[in-house]
């Protein structure tokens, strides 16, 4: 999806739009594969590091294939519990059951890592700016996860070719993306 020359004027339309777009392309998997080949070459070369991922939904890159293939950073994947994430250590994809709205979540009997403590954030997002921005779903909880951070972990915005626009709106509260994980590699967004 190209930059609109009238972008919509406030987030529920831009959601609207990027929501058409996941939807009408339901299986990424190539794109996936893109994203997933440009973090490894950059995860393979780092020291070990505590990984804060998802499990992607409909229309959204898969980054799941990682944690198998990276098995010495710490993977640590969110569990809706209320109008929060939980984010929990797992040491292979296997460890994922169906939890909220039939997303894959970790064991909610698993100790809860606290974000202060994550080095790496993959983000997900309906869109993404170049400029950094990033818009959500819409329910707060990746808003909420990245205020609890350190200023100095570095968040990735995962995004597939669509889901990639110069700027999204955004509030105060926004946190922005240091990179973006696109299917042309590795983007550093504008420092903030």
């Amino acid at each position: 999806m190209q930059a609109a020359s009238q972008p919509p004027p406030d987030k529920s339309e831009w959601r609207q739009q990027f929501r058409r777009e996941l939807r009408a392309r339901p299986n990424p998997e190539e794109a996936s594969a893109a994203i997933r080949l440009h973090l490894t070459h950059r995860l393979e070369v780092s020291e070990p590091l505590r990984i804060a991922t998802f499990s992607a939904l409909p229309g959204e890159a898969d980054l799941s294939p990682l944690i198998d293939e990276l098995p010495r950073h710490d993977w640590l994947f969110p569990r809706v519990r209320g109008n929060d994430l939980t984010f929990h250590r797992i040491r292979t994809s296997s460890e994922l059951q169906p939890g909220a709205m039939g997303i894959l979540e970790p064991d909610g009997r698993l100790p809860v890592e606290d974000p202060e403590g994550f080095d790496l954030i993959l983000c997900p997002g309906l869109g993404f700016g170049r400029d950094g921005s990033r818009l959500g779903r819409g329910r707060g909880f990746y808003d909420r996860t990245l205020s609890a951070c350190r200023a100095n972990t570095t968040i990735i915005g995962i995004a597939l070719p669509h889901q990639l626009v110069d700027a999204v709106p955004t509030e105060a509260h926004d946190r922005f993306m240091d990179q973006l994980a696109t299917v042309e590699g590795l983007i550093p967004c504008p420092p903030r």
